[in-house]
């Protein structure tokens, strides 16, 4: 049986649409001097990096272990430190149990100026004032933490079911009651979630921060990218994906039991 036509209305709708999207495409590649003459031109250039980081140098893998360990140090104390910081921060910008309208405002705009500044500008600010290694990395990463929790975890406070909350304030329950006893119970299998989702950015994170002199596995890739050590950078790639992967492959079943 054949699909019958979109009404006119739709397809004048859909094409509208496409053709909005072709024009920004085409006016944003003019913008950025996006030509594909030069992207031809520089292909030789991107075959000889390829032939250069091809076999991979697995004679530097043990020398990866111990960057790798510290890049998970980074990775956890970032999330666990950030994942208790999110509790109240969570609660205070969930408008259903906020104390107040205005803690509820000063408490949002905090959230937005937390995910407006990138991690990499975090690891640059701890960097600068407690110096370059791990140290810096874990307090970048607990502040993304901070950032990424809070924000889902705010809105699954917003959520929930009222009733229970309102019954606890209703006997003479505190504010601090209500929230402990009446809605962080509804919420907690998510907000595991959120902290395990956390964990696995902030994996992948650290190994960008370490560009920047905030320790892990990442300083490591930017020393041998910097020496043309191609085969090498290659290696540690592989291994991050290797890593990576696993803890995706661990967290999302985490999650699943959680859900």
């Amino acid at each position: 049986m054949s699909r019958p036509a979109p009404p006119p209305r739709q397809l004048g709708l859909t094409l509208g649409v496409i053709a909005v999207l072709a024009t920004m495409t085409l006016w944003s590649a003019h913008g950025i001097g996006f030509s594909v003459s030069e992207l031809v031109c520089n292909a030789a250039g991107g075959s000889r990096l390829l032939r250069e980081s091809w076999p991979p140098d697995f004679a530097f893998l043990p020398r990866l272990i111990g960057p790798f360990l510290e890049t998970l140090h980074i990775a956890l104390i970032g999330t666990v430190v950030g994942a208790i910081i999110a509790i109240p921060v969570a609660v205070l910008a969930a408008r259903p149990v906020s104390p107040n309208w205005l803690t509820w405002i000063i408490d949002r705009n905090f959230m937005n100026i937390l995910r407006t500044l990138p991690d990499l500008f975090w690891a640059m600010l701890f960097a600068t004032a407690v110096g370059f290694g791990p140290l810096a990395g874990a307090l970048a990463l607990s502040v993304f933490s901070v950032a990424v929790i809070s924000k889902l975890f705010s809105e699954s406070v917003e959520a929930i079911d009222m009733h229970l909350p309102e019954a606890v304030r209703a006997c003479g329950g505190s504010w601090l009651q209500m929230v402990g006893l009446g809605a962080l119970p509804q919420v907690w299998p998510q907000y595991a979630a959120y902290v395990m989702y956390s964990f696995e950015l902030n994996v992948r994170g650290s190994m960008v921060l370490g560009l920047v002199g905030a320790g892990g596995i990442g300083m490591i890739l930017e020393t041998q990218r910097a020496n043309f050590e191609y085969e090498r950078v290659t290696m540690i790639i592989l291994s991050v994906l290797v890593v990576v992967l696993l803890i995706e492959q661990v967290s999302a079943s985490v999650r699943r039991r959680l859900a």
